[in-house]
């Protein structure tokens, strides 16, 4: 081994990335758990229990008030979130999470940064950044909106709202306030005959900003931070208690309890207390733990880690696979360049088993030492990326060093340790076949041969077959039973490619000697190139399909992004009239009816002038009632030169005009309209009531669109015939280039974060899934470029091996005449020949699955828009060329400087 240690750097190499790999993930894995363990406990603070009613039993302030007259308790408080409460100041607006404040500092989650923390209703403390937000300090005064609901009539009802909202300030707490405003507010202002009588009020309550808070252990970072206000404070603004009523500890309905123990008290004693209070207060099945136990329980398979894990494992399954062949390669030709020696030792008694042992044994010290190598590097780049995360914003805590755990040290060694083995076991069975009277022949040039057997031609064509009609069956049937038919067509496209890499000893070298008859039309070296890589197509067929492997999946995934976002972009453009639409939310009149506020001040002309945006068009919005049907939607005023400049649908834009309302199939179906029909538009009682005129109607033509939307369009005129012009609270805007949608909506966010402005509209959806995808694509590539360096190692390893192996024969052409640079040549040429050939069959393979892929998942949702991804794929194809010609530099520069005459005298 000592003697071959040059030969066995490049597999060990392999190894090692590949174990690397392995190691790293797991790793990872156990860092992201420890995130989610150290975020959920940060929201504790230093609780020592942590009970819960269990059953969805809510707590009552009775129930708290008996754990915290339990023996061993020194504090305990129910866990209160408010996820969404509307602030403002001026003509800033936001959302912001409320938690009460803690009666304990035992409980505390935040630090004081500026003034102190409420004491008192009507007082509130903001994060740092809510509170540059809204561009207020400590002293300041913001005011807090919510809703209360008031029965018909209720004037007492109405007193208490009145009365709450001057004694407390709003904000909504977790699970009261699952929709937003707006819905709250239509909804009760448009209740169906036989609901109780009432309505939603909106209360605009004051409160003084007290202080300024920092979250050092990012306890409620996933909520952009949390507000503090009283427990009565937060209650009230959460928007709970029916009928006016102030609401209680019951109404929140929470469960949970934070206990703190007291120095020197039995935690287990306190538990046992605390769960008979709970269960004497009507708890059916309360659940107490400490600390830790509540964090693991919680994340007990929800933490989403484990299917992170075995997808990335996946990939590290596909790099050990790919560095398994770069193993088989390197120690079948170190058996075949041994054969001499290895009959000399059966000639001085060693028996088949010995020396099928020492190939082994080989084999796992190389795979030991590799995988030990591997999962130092391994660990290395995880406490790496800690390093760049602590100094980077992030909205979680991130631990200060690795932690390696059993798993992740003997999982990576035992993987590197069998794959090394296993990939042995050919070249050791070849070794046993070895004859003694083999060390009295010449030495000829040593020879790696294989034979593929019947049963390998068997199986890759079963697997071939039977996953392609697999996969064909997924596309098929993806329309109907999309679920189904994409686990099948996954199943098959698997099937099918696992049966062409075991086919590939067939169809490879072939395919190898096809493209190398043209490329020796170029001159002696690539002449020479041509023939080397023919002279063992085994070897060379098994080092082009381990990159294969890796440029096969790379291409499928660019070809199934590609088209996916060309297929999407399509069906966006069919269901959103405009790439974005922001609009005011709706607000209740006095009389508890749902109206459209206007647009701020400057808001298009803001919008305008956003780099991106193409044009921008001002809409007033009604409410309408259609016809006879009795729907009641959104009417927006739009002119046919307005529709020309925003709406990217020729055929929509072309039906916009005077005497022609614009409806959505979706609502048409719904409401029995037809496509022609005659329908009077009727001013809604609850619309708008800018203008002068009283209601009116106005006969138009309808115009059905494929929208998937629950507005339609008409001309401003229409809108005024009706007797208002409606209020222009939308803006409609069109991006200069679907592909940036992300930066433009970006642009809008920033531009409207700090008021209540919605944002909806393709561009919007465009820009998510961009997002996704393009993150997806670039870990999915990040992971497979392991295996594919891996397999350029085996080029390199390969090219390093055929050196040594036709050192007698590159002297005999140095003799010859043959210069060192048209040897380098020869060897840059077929290191390309190689790579190129695995990228040219990976790529085309790649864009067959992709589009099947795509197929599959995309046809049963869209109309399937297949795209090739051309400057991806000539990236892939360049690199491998790239790589190809640098992995023969070594090796050529090796050839070239032995000279001829130390090379004719090997043995």
């Amino acid at each position: 081994m000592r003697r071959s240690l040059g030969r066995l750097t490049a597999a060990g190499v392999a190894v090692a990335i590949g174990t690397a790999f392995v190691a790293a993930t797991l790793l990872a894995g156990d860092v992201m758990q420890r995130i989610s363990y150290d975020s959920l406990t940060a929201s504790y603070g230093t609780a020592d229990v942590i009970a819960d009613a269990g059953n969805g039993d809510a707590l009552t302030e009775k129930t708290v008030e008996a754990v915290r007259g339990t023996p061993g308790v020194a504090a305990a408080d129910p866990r209160i979130v408010v996820p969404y409460v509307s602030m403002s100041a001026g003509d800033r607006a936001i959302s912001q999470t409320l938690v009460p404040v803690a009666s304990d500092p035992a409980f505390d989650t935040q630090h004081v940064t500026a003034g102190a923390l409420p004491t008192a209703d009507g007082e509130i403390a903001l994060p740092e950044r809510a509170a540059e937000r809204l561009g207020v300090g400590v002293g300041d005064t913001v005011t807090v909106s919510y809703y209360t609901w008031q029965p018909a009539g209720g004037a007492a009802a109405e007193g208490a709202a009145t009365e709450g909202a001057e004694d407390a300030t709003a904000a909504p707490t977790a699970e009261a306030t699952a929709g937003t405003a707006d819905e709250t507010a239509t909804d009760a202002a448009t209740a169906a005959p036989g609901e109780d009588d009432g309505t939603y009020r909106e209360v605009d309550a004051d409160a003084e900003v007290v202080g300024l808070t920092t979250d050092p252990t990012a306890a409620w970072a996933q909520y952009g931070g949390a507000a503090l206000a009283t427990t009565a404070d937060a209650l009230l603004w959460a928007g709970w208690g029916e009928d006016g009523a102030t609401p209680t500890l019951a109404d929140a309905a929470t469960s949970q309890l934070l206990v703190a123990v007291e120095p020197g008290a039995d935690t287990a004693t306190v538990i046992d207390a605390v769960e008979g209070v709970l269960t004497a207060s009507g708890s059916t099945d309360p659940v107490v733990l400490t600390r830790d136990a509540a964090a693991e329980r919680s994340l007990s398979g929800s933490d989403g880690t484990g299917p992170i894990l075995v997808v990335v494992l996946a990939f590290a399954a596909v790099a050990m696979i790919v560095a398994g062949l770069v193993i088989a390669n390197t120690f079948q030709v170190l058996v075949a360049q041994r054969t001499r020696t290895l009959a000399l030792l059966r000639c001085v008694g060693a028996v088949r088993s010995q020396v099928r042992g020492s190939v082994l044994l080989e084999a796992g010290l190389l795979g030991l030492a590799a995988s030990v190598a591997g999962t130092l590097l391994g660990t290395g780049l995880v406490q790496l990326a800690l390093l760049v995360m602590q100094n980077a914003d992030l909205p979680f805590p991130v631990p200060t060093v690795v932690r390696p755990t059993v798993a992740s040290v003997v999982a990576p060694l035992a993987v590197g340790l069998v794959v090394t083995v296993l990939a042995a076991l050919t070249p050791a069975r070849v070794a046993t076949r070895v004859a003694p009277v083999a060390a009295l022949r010449p030495a000829d040039a040593p020879a790696a041969g294989s034979r593929a057997g019947r049963f390998r031609l068997v199986v890759s064509l079963v697997l071939v077959v039977g996953g392609a009609l697999m996969l064909g069956g997924g596309v098929a049937l993806s329309s109907q039973f999309l679920v189904a038919a994409v686990g099948i067509a996954i199943l098959g496209g698997a099937a099918s490619f696992v049966g062409l890499l075991v086919g590939a000893v067939f169809w490879m070298p072939k395919v190898v000697a096809a493209i190398g008859r043209l490329v020796g039309r170029l001159g002696m070296p690539a002449r020479l190139a041509a023939a080397n890589t023919g002279r063992n197509p085994a070897r060379t067929a098994a080092t082009s399909t381990a990159l294969l492997i890796g440029v096969t999946l790379v291409a499928m995934m660019s070809t199934g992004a590609v088209t996916a976002r060309a297929t999407l972009d399509d069906e966006l453009d069919t269901r959103f009239p405009v790439d974005l639409a922001v609009s005011t939310p709706y607000a209740v009149d006095e009389d508890g009816t749902a109206v459209p506020e206007p647009l701020p001040a400057g808001t298009v002309g803001a919008l305008a002038d956003i780099p991106g945006v193409e044009s921008v068009a001002a809409l007033p919005r009604d409410t309408v009632e259609l016809g006879g049907s009795g729907a009641v939607v959104d009417a927006l005023g739009i002119t046919p030169a307005q529709a020309a400049d925003v709406l990217r649908d020729a055929d929509l834009a072309g039906a916009v005009g005077d005497g022609t309302v614009v409806v959505p199939r979706s609502l048409a179906s719904n409401s029995g309209i037809e496509d022609g029909d005659t329908l009077t538009v009727a001013r809604s009682e609850g619309g708008d009531g800018a203008g002068s005129g009283g209601a009116g109607t106005v006969d138009l033509t309808v115009a059905v669109v494929p929208l998937d939307d629950w507005i339609v369009l008409v001309t401003p005129s229409a809108l005024e015939a009706l007797g208002s012009p409606g209020t222009e609270s939308t803006a409609w805007l069109r991006v200069a280039d679907v592909n940036a949608s992300g930066e433009v909506v970006q642009q809008v966010q920033d531009l409207t974060a700090d008021s209540a402005l919605d944002i909806t509209g393709a561009a919007l959806e465009r820009a998510l899934y961009q997002r996704a995808i393009d993150t997806l694509l670039a870990v999915v590539v990040g992971l497979l470029a392991v295996a594919v360096v891996i397999a350029l190692i085996g080029v390199t390893n390969t090219l390093s091996l055929s050196v040594i192996e036709r050192r007698r024969e590159s002297a005999t052409l140095r003799a010859l005449g043959l210069t060192r640079r048209q040897l380098r040549a020869s060897m840059a040429v077929e290191g390309a020949l190689i790579a190129g050939v695995g990228a040219v069959v990976g790529v085309a393979l790649g864009m067959a699955y992709g589009w099947l892929g795509s197929a599959a998942v995309l046809a049963g949702i869209a109309d399937l828009q297949l795209r090739v991804p051309w400057t991806d794929l000539g990236l892939v194809l360049g690199v491998a060329l790239v790589a190809g010609v640098l992995a023969s530099a070594l090796p050529g520069r090796t050839a070239a400087r032995t000279p001829p005459v130390a090379a004719l005298a090997v043995d």
